[in-house]
This record gives structure tokens, sequence and C-alpha cells, in this order.
């Protein structure tokens, strides 16, 4: 039996002013790396020796890794090299949301994000409302026609299981496996394995925590959830964020 230990990325550079919420967020903040180190460390502590290493894509996910890997480091242990798994990119949720606030069909969201009377934790608060509201109908497949995105919620998803399917593939039996992505294919990775819908897929992908882990078992090509959103014990409560 092999288990697959999937992180997701410490905390990105997120602004609370929506018009530029995202503009840095494939780059770790300081707090972000100061929760992959942390997490390095809490693996040594509990004697975690990776056979295989997987990461996405994007910048976070790297430095996420990396940071983790400096805890290795520090106590001379061996850290495999990692493989880069294009698969396990995070879905484009964000720039749907951008494009759909764009459209008049969601002009009420777009004021209450924009009220001049309102404070940036205010604005804040209207964007993820708004986020979560257009996420939900794109999942279902009921954007706008003037939404043009490169990629369905059902694709994305798809295109996530053959990533966990090559992992599978290239670990082999007996192995303990890391891979560090993003909240969406670890909550999409979960609702496959237990079956559940792409509305739950996304409520688990929005469930999972800055560093946290998520742990699969698997014998053969069946994959099985052992844990889910695992937080490290960190020192203080300042270092468990969801951005």
């Amino acid at each position: 039996m092999s288990r697959i230990i999937m992180v997701r990325h410490a905390q990105a550079s997120f602004s609370v002013d929506p018009s530029v919420a995202f503009d840095n967020y494939d780059q770790l903040s300081p707090l972000g790396l100061e929760q992959a180190d942390a997490l390095g460390d809490e693996f040594v502590r509990s004697g975690v020796v990776f056979d295989h290493v997987f990461v996405g894509p994007a910048h976070r996910h790297g430095q996420s890794a990396d940071a983790v890997a400096s805890a290795y480091a520090r106590n001379d242990l061996i850290w495999p090299d990692p493989v880069n798994v294009k698969q396990l990119e995070e879905h484009s949720g964000a720039q749907v949301v951008e494009k759909a606030l764009s459209r008049p069909e969601y002009a009420q969201l777009r004021d209450a994000i924009q009220a001049p009377d309102s404070d940036s934790r205010q604005r804040a608060r209207a964007y993820f409302a708004a986020f979560r509201q257009i996420m939900r109908t794109w999942a279902r497949g009921e954007l706008p026609s003037g939404v043009a995105v490169e990629e369905s919620w059902q694709a994305f998803r798809a295109r996530v299981e053959r990533g966990v399917d090559r992992i599978v593939e290239e670990a082999g039996h007996g192995s303990t496996v890391g891979v560090f992505t993003s909240g969406g294919p670890i909550g999409s990775t979960v609702a496959s394995v237990l079956g559940l819908d792409d509305k739950q897929a996304m409520e688990f992908a929005w469930a999972v925590q800055n560093t946290t882990v998520t742990e699969f078992v698997f014998r053969e090509d069946r994959l099985s959830l052992k844990s889910f959103n695992a937080q490290p014990r960190f020192s203080s409560v300042e270092l468990v964020t969801y951005v």
C-alpha cells in the first residue's frame, strides 16, 4: 500500500482590494514562507520520508515544496527531485469571476464590490460573496453566453484526475508521495474518491486551508481517503489562513 500526501500551497500574496486581489497571487507572502517552513519541520518531526515529490506548475506550488525541502536539508535528510505535473494547476475561477463581473447580468454584485462608502474589508467580503455565487454558476454550466471560459469546471476536474492517475502510476507500490498543489485539485480529488458531484467538489475545495495535509492511500489503482485538511501543529494561530 502507498500513500499520497497532498498539500495545499502556503499563503499567497492576496490583496483585500478586489481590484488587485489576485495580481501577485502566484507568489508566497512572508507568512506563507513561514507556514511552509513550519510544515517541513512538522514532517521531519513526524518521521515522514518521501519517495517521490510532485508539484503543480504554479510558482507558489514550487515555492511551498522548496520551503518544506529546506527543513529536510537542515536535518540532513533526503528530499527527492520534484516532478512537475501540469494537470495539478488550479482552476481558472478568478478569471471566470473577473469576466462575469464585467457583464450586465452581474451589475448588482459589481456595484456591491465597488460601493464608494465601503472600506476595503467590506469590499473584500462583497467580492468573495460574488466569487462564490459565480463559481457555483460556473460549476453548473450556467454562466451567461457572453462569458467565455477556456476550461469548464467539469474539464478541470477531468484534468486533475488525469494528473492524479499519472502520479499513482509513477509512484509504484509501497511509496510515500508528496504532492504540492492548490485547493481546487485537492477538493476535486476528494470528491472523486468519495463519488461526490461537482457542487460538493467545489465546497471541498473552498474548505482547504493553506499548508494543510490531505492524505490518500492506494493499492494498485484504487485510491481511498485517509484524512482531509489536517492542520499542522503551528506555534501560533496567526499561521492558520485560507487565502
